[in-house]
């Protein structure tokens, strides 16, 4: 049971990660920069690392999810 808890919350973190290319926080993202993210080094940076973020985020979401189908369908019997 703990284990399906964890699983859990990595899901809920994973997919809080895939919401940064969601098109609403993508706007917003790219909003903050008046002049367009590619004027600066920082704007670059800050897009490029979100963009590493989400992809990670939609990586830690397949393997979570595939572990926690794995651990349910085959549970471990303790009597």
């Amino acid at each position: 049971m703990k284990n399906n808890i964890n699983l859990l919350y990595c899901l809920l973190g994973s997919f809080v990660l895939t919401l940064l290319n969601h098109p609403l926080l993508s706007a917003a993202r790219l909003g903050i920069f008046p002049s367009g993210y590619g004027s600066s080094l920082f704007g670059e940076i800050f897009v490029l690392t979100t963009n590493l973020l989400a992809f990670v985020g939609y990586l830690l979401l397949i393997i979570c999810c595939t572990l926690l189908l794995i651990t349910n369908i085959n549970p471990k019997k303790n009597k």
